[in-house]
């Protein structure tokens, strides 16, 4: 069978490499669900991964597999769950009546909304995740990947096994997936957990290369050596729609391990299922576990720009090499006496990001701003007027966060995006207009320019609670402009 997914859409279901998805608010990675002998529920550390994702015909769907709890704030789970994510849309599920705790989810324009870290809760969001670096879709390896949550699970993760899994024993399989298989390629039942036992019969050779049914894979030795078969025949489960990326089990001495992600089983999820060795991974699951949080954070400065109040502002930003977000309180953790807006962010996204903030200053004075996140050393960036002036490599961002500054004071406003999201919206319009109407860039920057200008006042201001503060009368005959461009 294809890779162990389930996805719905609109129009039908259709089977994707190993995920299902479907138009309405669930789908599921192609086949991997348990079918045979097996029992309902299992255990904790085996999560289901929901995902609003964009489909081939451009509409949204939504995608289930499966994920194994492996390290504060993060699962494992198969590469091919991950591609085409809507909008940030990819929760991870521990309850046990998924049907009733998704009916208690609400939407705003972002899409879904969960219950905040804290509250209570079955439900958890990605911060961010990542694909195997050498995961090739054709050939359906290494096909794992990696989830990392915005709150810890309520439950302590399971440990990886940093052994290779013998052939001829016995381990147990759950995950989310389907139940039994109207046809070959599509399951029905997923979405209710389901455990089950099978036995390893090594890895797979040449021999389980069935071109019915093609895994390019199986044809690399390499390949093969760093995969498991289950024998999937009646007397054991045997993973479906919906399973991939589910943990295989095995127990040592009375302690439960990960030691294979599912990605790949049978026609009509019967016969066999295949898994990706953890072992022959170390590595990457490794760098994962140092990333729930326990890599470093530290503050980064852009540079110093001259501001329409004839001051200077000094623009900062952040490098967090976790691939979860850290939250670091205001205080003495993460001061910075001249942010009177309170603009500094308290919780740092995963990743690098440039001009997430900033701060007004005269030339005769110094900004520092320091930040000692929990696991990382404490850092201190001193700016004054004699630092780095933007120039014309960052001229773009400059333009969108001057702009950003006045409309981020816009008084009146009771909801507004973030800095760093406002200045992200305004490139976002700056890489269209360049991409299709280059002729209006001169138009456009004319506005960014004119609302750098603009008091607070609230009567200068049109609120958008999405999109911002716009200058819409103080900088009118820009607008104008820009809209006899757009209509040329």
């Amino acid at each position: 069978m294809k890779l162990n997914g389930t996805v719905f859409v609109a129009l039908g279901m259709f089977t994707a490499a190993a995920c299902g998805e479907t138009a309405d608010p669930v789908v599921e990675a192609s086949r991997e669900a348990i079918v045979g002998p097996s029992t309902l529920g299992g255990r904790n550390e085996v999560v289901m991964l929901f995902a609003r994702v964009v489909l081939a015909n451009g509409s949204i769907g939504t995608r289930t597999c499966s994920g194994g709890y492996f390290a504060p704030r993060v699962v494992a789970t198969a590469a091919h769950c991950l591609p085409d994510i809507f909008s940030g849309q990819l929760f991870v599920y521990y309850g046990d009546t998924f049907d009733a705790d998704f009916a208690l989810l609400t939407e705003d324009q972002n899409g879904l909304v969960i219950p905040a870290p804290g509250q209570p809760s079955s439900w958890a969001k990605a911060d961010s995740f990542e694909i195997h670096p050498s995961y090739t879709p054709d050939q359906h390896f290494p096909d794992i990947g990696i989830v990392y949550l915005d709150r810890k699970l309520p439950f302590d993760p399971l440990p990886l096994s940093r052994n290779v899994v013998a052939a001829n024993r016995v381990v147990t399989i759950s995950g989310w997936g389907a139940n039994s298989t109207p046809t070959p390629t599509t399951g029905v039942g997923s979405r209710v957990q389901r455990t089950g036992t099978s036995r390893t019969l090594g890895s797979p050779t040449a021999a389980d290369f069935h071109p019915e049914d093609p895994n390019n894979g199986l044809l690399v030795p390499a390949n093969r050596l760093a995969q498991i078969k289950l024998d999937g025949n009646p007397a054991n489960a045997n993973s479906c729609f919906g399973d991939s990326g589910s943990p295989l089990l095995i127990t040592d001495f009375g302690q439960t391990y990960i030691a294979g992600v599912n990605y790949f089983t049978g026609l009509s999820c019967a016969d066999y299922s295949l898994y990706t060795r953890i072992s022959s991974f170390l590595p990457f699951f490794d760098e994962a576990y140092k990333k729930g949080g326990q890599e470093v954070l530290k503050p980064t400065f852009d540079c110093v720009s001259p501001n329409a109040a004839g001051t200077l502002t000094a623009f900062f930003g952040h490098d967090n090499k976790n691939g979860v977000a850290v939250t670091v309180p205001y205080g003495t953790k993460n001061s910075l006496a001249r942010d009177t807006l309170a603009q500094r962010p308290s919780r740092f996204l995963p990743g690098t990001h440039d001009f997430t903030f900033g701060v007004d200053f005269a030339s005769n004075q110094t900004v520092s701003w320091t930040l000692s996140p929990d696991n990382s050393p404490t850092t201190t960036v001193t700016v004054n007027q004699s630092s780095r002036r933007c120039g014309a490599a960052e001229a773009d961002q400059t333009e969108c966060a001057l702009s950003c500054r006045a409309s981020q004071r816009a008084s009146g406003c009771a909801t507004l995006p973030t800095f760093e999201a406002c200045v992200g919206f305004c490139l976002d319009q700056i890489g269209f207009i360049r991409d299709s109407l280059p002729n209006c860039l001169t138009a456009n920057s004319a506005i960014n320019v004119c609302t750098a200008a603009v008091s607070p006042d609230p009567a200068n201001w049109l609120c958008d609670d999405f999109f911002g503060a716009f200058a819409v009368d103080p900088c009118a005959a820009q607008f104008d402009a820009l809209n006899t461009c757009f209509s040329q």
